[in-house]
């Protein structure tokens, strides 16, 4: 399992709590830095998540690439440079994140 560093788990829990206003394990506790360290995927698939249960989705294929990139990136770490593709990720959450707040 790929796991990522805690400091960059930090910041995914950040962005998952803006979005979905809450405090440190909202969300039945999936908005936790410790839970996205060992599933980071999950922070993407709640932003997702909230935007289509909001009905905020620009149209319903939106986020597909999006989502199975990282999850390939994720579940085939040492043939997609996991590592390299982090910050990426987290600039991508961030984005997507500033665009629905």
């Amino acid at each position: 399992m790929f796991r990522i560093n805690h400091n960059d788990a930090i910041e995914l829990e950040h962005q998952v709590r803006r979005l979905y206003g809450c405090d440190r394990g909202g969300v039945s506790g999936m908005a936790d830095a410790d839970y996205f360290e060992g599933h980071p995927i999950q922070a993407a698939v709640l932003v997702v998540s909230y935007i289509h249960a909001n009905h905020r989705e620009s149209g319903p294929y939106q986020f597909d690439e999006f989502l199975n990139k990282y999850e390939t990136i994720f579940e085939y770490p040492d043939e997609n440079n996991a590592a390299d593709e982090v910050r990426n990720y987290i600039d991508e959450i961030s984005s997507i994140v500033e665009q629905y707040i």
